[in-house]
């Protein structure tokens, strides 16, 4: 290359003074508020143009790239510097890297790499003194990070005290939150009309620094170890993961031994299509150098060793047309605006809607309809509009959005409380709410009445049979009769699972109630700790309620708030009136699959599905639909399908019914 005018270097050093302010200004919205505006791969290509604009004019390099520090939190400085990773969206790269660490290392054999997922999480630095913990860093600058010691501590099955070590150690780590916590706790931000964070990657940073433990408690994070910093003597990486699982850590169980480049390859390509298998979000793939006295010659950069790689996924996009706005209402009033979409084939299935979130995030956007729209699906599961392509509109003449002043659905005026983005609906007896009510306290994790689905409960609220949840119980079999397909034999086995559904355990009742930030899991850590709906209603206070584990001080306020309102307590006596009976779901004191995870595949003789899922967790176990590399066991009965033969190939443990009946006996 030529060398550069004035004027040249002069347009250069102008252009890197932007995007250092504009990488800066993501970078305190991605690290320090949780709440990034651009994709992880906008993001990752604002970072390559400045690289390569500072290598033209090296001694300009100003950028010093992501800095998680709050400026609040107290400090501490890393034993040895906490590096981030090269990274690549182009698989040309992989190679390149292969051949620039066997030149580095002056060898012509193939280099054996260790493979695995890279979670998209917030990475720390476990700091353990003669076995004891000390210190959890979050990288920061890579040099020293904020001190979140007691909300780390919160993270179950984190080992506080390690064998066997009996000097100084940091264990790094990732960070992150199962994606259905993250949904859960989506969902109850919406429902408080809450901004809705953007990924669990975001949420598990904005948590990990709260000033509440307890808080931080009941969003159930968890870690991966990954790497030793100080301390560490080892032969190859394999042994690193051995060494941690001894320790006693959750570390990586999804990894590959490679003994080639092109091995890497292929692994790349099959974590691609695995990771929406994942409970967790993952970005990319990383590989390492396997033996440690390689990575030792190689060393490390500034920035990153040069050790190790990671492949990102590109997110996978789609342009569309904006057809029309609707609106959602949910049962606490929110109204929520929906994307209505020309269908288009994204992550291997049809989207024709969207979340748009609120009023102001289609404001931010300038989202109009008539659009050509970016659609992107958050976390592989929810469809967004992360972009507009301006361009295409015809003339510059489409009208800018106007989110409505009423109700869609009573013309009540909507209200925004100032600690809100969302609008509300404040009419109690608006007959969406009411629907989503219903159809919530109906729902499988809740009174669990089968048969009573969205669409037959519209349809009674609609001919006036439903008024409130409590309508539920006396619904008469004139009333079904009514309904157009509904004949004796439907009619009867709806009023027969009813009636079933009166005699409940007490968890699903109260989560039936929609108590606000109380789902599944908090119903439940309350049934087990509060020996009736009675004291629970009458004799607990919030104090009561924070010394139950997985309960937080918003939580427990929003319990005790509940239980206070005249028109709560009068509905659930209507319910008790109407001969809604609730059981305690009682936990062995020892539990028998304490910390496994199980999945179910085929039809059980002696048990439901759902039966089979109560007596796991009465026994300390949890139980997913998914089959991935963190299920312990797989129950098989009879008409086995797909998930007996990926677990066959993960070499995931099988139970016959028969085995699972002998492991509770």
């Amino acid at each position: 290359m030529s060398e550069l005018t004035p004027k040249e270097k002069k347009i250069i050093q102008k252009k890197i003074l932007q995007l250092s302010a504009e990488i800066e200004r993501h970078d305190r919205l991605y690290y320090k508020d949780s709440q990034p505006e651009i994709s992880d791969f906008e993001y990752d290509c604002l970072k390559a143009e400045l690289l390569h604009l500072e290598s033209l004019l090296p001694a300009d390099s100003l950028i010093k790239f992501g800095d998680d520090r709050s400026g609040i939190l107290l400090t501490h400085k890393h034993y040895t510097p906490m590096l981030s990773l090269e990274n690549t969206y182009n698989l040309n790269d992989v190679f390149d890297f292969d051949t620039r660490i066997r030149k580095l290392l002056e060898i012509e054999n193939d280099i054996i790499y260790m493979v695995e997922p890279k979670i998209d999480g917030l990475a720390v630095n476990l700091i353990y003194e003669h076995g004891q913990l000390k210190y959890a860093l979050t990288r920061g600058n890579g040099i020293e990070g904020d001190d979140v010691t007691d909300n780390v501590k919160t993270i179950e099955a984190l080992p506080l005290g390690i064998e066997n070590i009996s000097e100084r150690i940091e264990i790094r780590g990732e960070i992150y939150m199962d994606q259905a916590i993250f949904h859960r706790i989506n969902q109850e931000r919406e429902e408080r009309g809450e901004v809705l964070f953007a990924n669990a990657r975001n949420l598990t940073s904005g948590t990990i620094k709260l000033m509440d433990s307890e808080e931080v408690r009941s969003r159930q994070l968890k870690f991966i170890a990954y790497g030793v910093g100080l301390g560490g003597d080892f032969i190859t990486q394999n042994d690193v993961y051995l060494f941690l699982k001894q320790l006693g850590f959750q570390s990586q169980r999804c990894f590959h031994v490679c003994e080639k480049i092109k091995d890497v390859e292929q692994i790349i390509k099959q974590l691609d299509k695995e990771r929406k298998q994942l409970s967790y979000d993952t970005d990319g793939v990383v590989f390492k150098v396997n033996e440690c006295v390689l990575q030792a010659k190689l060393g490390t950069t500034a920035k990153a060793p040069r050790w190790a790689f990671a492949y990102k996924f590109e997110p996978e996009c789609a342009e569309t047309i904006l057809r029309d706005i609707t609106f959602q209402i949910g049962r606490t009033g929110v109204v929520t605006p929906v994307a209505e979409l020309e269908p288009v084939n994204l992550s291997g299935s049809c989207v024709s809607r969207a979340t748009l979130h609120n009023a102001d995030d289609i404001e931010k956007k300038d989202i109009r309809i008539g659009d050509r729209v970016i659609v992107e699906k958050s976390g592989e599961i929810i469809p967004a509009i992360i972009g507009v392509k301006v361009e295409y509109r015809k003339n510059k003449i489409s009208e800018k959005f106007i989110f409505p002043e009423k109700c869609p659905c009573c013309n009540a005026k909507l209200l925004r409380l100032l600690e809100e983005v969302a609008r509300r609906c404040p009419n109690m007896n608006c007959r969406e709410q009411v629907i989503q009510k219903i159809i919530y306290f109906a729902s499988k994790t809740a009174m669990d009445i089968d048969g009573l689905g969205d669409a037959l409960i519209r349809r009674l609220v609609e001919n006036k049979k439903l008024k409130t949840i409590a309508d539920i119980y006396s619904l008469q079999k004139e009333d079904l009769y009514l309904l157009d397909n509904f004949g004796d034999k439907s009619v009867n086995r709806l009023l027969s699972n009813i009636e079933h559904s009166k005699k409940t355990e007490l968890w699903r009742f109260v989560n039936a109630l929609g108590i606000p930030l109380v789902g599944e899991k908090t119903a439940k850590d309350l049934a087990l700790h509060v020996p009736s709906l009675n004291i629970l209603m009458n004799n607990i206070s919030i104090d009561d309620l924070l010394n139950i584990r997985g309960i937080g001080t918003k939580a427990a306020q929003s319990i005790v708030d509940f239980f206070k309102k005249e028109e709560n307590v009068n509905l659930i006596h209507e319910l008790l009136a109407s001969g809604v009976e609730c059981s305690i779901l009682s936990i062995k004191k020892n539990p028998k699959f304490s910390g496994k995870l199980f999945a179910l595949t085929g039809k059980l003789e002696k048990y439901t599905r759902d039966r089979a899922k109560v007596l796991i967790e009465e026994n300390g176990g949890s139980v997913t639909n998914v089959i991935n590399s963190k299920v312990d066991v797989l129950i098989a009965g009879i008409e086995k399908g797909q998930k007996l033969r990926e677990a066959e190939i993960k070499g995931i443990q099988i139970w016959t019914e028969n085995d699972f009946l002998n492991a509770l006996s």
